[in-house]
């Protein structure tokens, strides 16, 4: 959760923007964040309804959610990616959820639900400068609830067609001097149409926190994930070319996580905090067809283990000012076995590390009313990368052009470091010689801010450039397969959100991006087609009564082609409606909602193969003192 105890210096005009944390290390409110960010707090993700976390990221202007199946769903913003987002970082409670092995999130088995999420905040652009390597085109912060704010019981059923069944259950309690909250889930359903696609995943978490004094906050976390995901094609006639490798087979995934926070605030404008957790994730990553495609591996299993750690600090410096400065530690290790009927040994011939070292820091300084700078960097280095030093860096200068209207001015560098599959993995399949470049992104844009509470408007408007230089490429036209640089884009575009309040129960939400890519390489990837050109989303919500909210979103995203493995799919519209009814029982409250998805009907999704369809599913819940 948000750091407390931190007090914003702002004027009090800025009250009414949300306040962030993500950009800097810094609560500030978004008119002096150094890059555009989208908030999605729990009123809207209460308001959309949705079972998946990745559905969330609709309402984010730009980006874009695809079902390459029930275990791999994709999120993008910007393009450059097929299944595996390798340019975007994904952080819970400030944990790197970002996979070393094939560079991405799998968001189907991260060890949470909606359920717990307190708010999202997602950088639009580069974020490098705090979040290090592979915050390269965006950053998705993910902050769960406090313990106190989840006291009693809540148990919580889901049903609905396509074989869905889910289940949560919660019990907290607060009581001085400790906190505490405990959830479980399951969650079941078939998946993508076309595809041998359904899952079963189990879900355990739990949060201790604590106040030894005044002044200081202690915070515990652990939590767990093990899912059974069916993955392949039972019909060869709807698979692509590449899924002809893969059998129907049914792959366990396990994920999990123990987190330390330790905080210390002395007075309003200082604060020390010191984090630290370990991650293990056990996944089995494929069973494929011994006759077909080469006679490729029958089975393989890979563990990946992180420990990290770091400590940041606060305080004014001088008048006007705050500085955040810190430092930080990380190990990575990976270990395939399992090799079945195939390649001999291991992909990697031993065990493969990367160690990773960092420190960080931004200023922030007011050097008149209307004009705030924050400066700041990242210094890394990773063992992987045969020790070589990377300097992430970042400058803005937002101008208050009036109370309520701000301009940014933005100029940030990033980098994303190779997967080890794309630097050392090592088969009959694949060749990856090793020393590669990490790929790099210089970022420029401008934004506007502008509140209207006269209109009940607010407005986020952003151009931007991106210049991305020797981008990874997977040479799918020679045998063995290799990664090499060589890649290049400039992405350029405008993005628009606006929510009006139209009445004091009515909301509409309204999101459109622009992009185009400008590309060539020596590998014929079609980076050009790999963002839509254009994606808008609709989000209405109304309160009927006191007791009764609806809710209807609609989603378009132009026809665009997902590359590793991916197809060219056509545009795509979305149409979701949400119905919700607050319930006052005797000994407890409730809520009972109906949730329509797809209601257009079946769209294709990454394949052109890959249907979704129309969704419906009715959630009970209750909440017991």
């Amino acid at each position: 959760a948000e750091p407390s105890g931190e007090e914003v210096m702002e004027d009090q005009f800025f009250k009414d923007f949300p306040i962030v944390i993500s950009p800097t290390h810094l609560v500030q409110p978004l008119a002096d964040s150094p890059v555009a960010v989208t908030v999605i707090d729990r009123e809207l993700i209460d308001a959309m309804g949705v079972r998946q976390i990745p559905d969330l990221l609709r309402r984010v202007v730009g980006y874009v959610v695809a079902y390459e199946s029930n275990l791999v769903p994709v999120v993008s913003y910007h393009g450059l990616n097929g299944g595996y987002t390798h340019r975007m970082q994904v952080l819970i409670d400030g944990r790197s959820v970002y996979d070393p092995v094939f560079g991405g999130v799998h968001w189907a088995t991260l060890p949470l639900v909606i359920e717990d999420i307190e708010r999202i905040e997602v950088v639009r652009g580069p974020n490098a400068a705090t979040d290090g390597a592979n915050a390269f085109l965006s950053t998705i912060s993910i902050i769960t609830r406090q313990a106190a704010e989840d006291r009693g019981t809540t148990l919580q059923t889901r049903i609905g067609n396509n074989g869905i069944r889910d289940l949560y259950i919660r019990q907290g309690q607060t009581s001085n001097p400790l906190d505490y909250r405990l959830s479980a889930a399951f969650q079941e359903d078939q998946g993508v149409k076309n595809r041998y696609d359904s899952q079963q995943t189990y879900y355990l978490a739990g949060r201790l926190e604590s106040r030894p004094s005044a002044n200081t906050q202690v915070s515990a976390q652990i939590g767990y994930k093990s899912g059974d995901f069916q993955y392949g094609f039972e019909d060869p006639t709807t698979a692509p070319s590449f899924g002809l490798c893969f059998s129907p087979h049914t792959r366990p995934i396990h994920d999990g996580y123990a987190q330390l926070r330790w905080e210390h605030n002395p007075n309003a404008t200082e604060q020390t905090v010191f984090q630290t957790y370990f991650s293990e994730l056990k996944a089995k990553t494929a069973y494929q067809q011994p006759t077909v495609c080469g006679g490729l591996w029958d089975e393989r299993t890979y563990l990946v283990r992180r420990y990290d750690a770091d400590v940041r600090r606060r305080w004014t410096p001088f008048e006007n000012a705050r500085l955040v400065v810190g430092a930080g530690a990380r190990l990575d290790q990976v270990e395939a076995f399992d090799q079945v009927d195939g390649f001999p040994g291991s992909p990697w011939r031993n065990n493969v590390e990367n160690q990773h070292q960092r420190i960080f820091g931004n200023l922030e300084y007011r050097f008149a009313k209307e004009w705030l700078l924050n400066m700041g960097g990242l210094l890394e280095r990773h063992s992987l990368m045969d020790g070589e030093v990377f300097f992430s860096p970042r400058i803005a200068l937002n101008y208050h052009l009036t109370d309520a209207q701000t301009l940014r001015f933005g100029w940030s560098r990033a980098v994303r470091i190779p997967s080890f599959l794309e630097e050392t993995w090592n088969n009959d399949l694949w060749a990856q010689k090793g020393g590669l470049a990490a790929e790099t992104i210089e970022s420029r844009e401008i934004g506007y801010l502008g509140q209207f509470p006269d209109w009940g408007l607010r407005l986020d408007l952003r151009i931007f450039r991106n210049r991305t230089r020797d981008l990874l490429n997977i040479v799918f036209d020679q045998s063995p397969l290799q990664t090499l640089n060589g890649g290049y884009a400039t992405i350029t575009g405008f993005e628009a959100q606006t929510q009006w309040d139209i009445t004091s129960t009515t909301t509409l939400r309204f999101a459109y991006a622009f992009t185009t890519i400008d590309s060539d390489n020596p590998f014929n990837i079609h980076y050009t087609n790999s963002t839509p050109r254009h994606i808008s989303d609709l989000f209405l919500r109304h309160q009927l009564r006191d007791d009764l909210m609806a809710s209807l979103g609609f989603n378009y995203v132009s026809n665009m082609e997902w590359l590793e493995g991916g197809t060219p799919v056509s545009s795509a519209r979305y149409l979701d409606f949400h119905l919700a009814r607050k319930l006052k029982l005797p000994r407890s409250t409730g809520t009972i909602a109906f949730t329509a998805q797809n209601l257009l009907g079946d769209q294709a999704s990454y394949l052109d193969t890959n249907i979704v369809g129309r969704q419906f599913f009715l959630t009970l819940k209750f909440d017991l003192d």
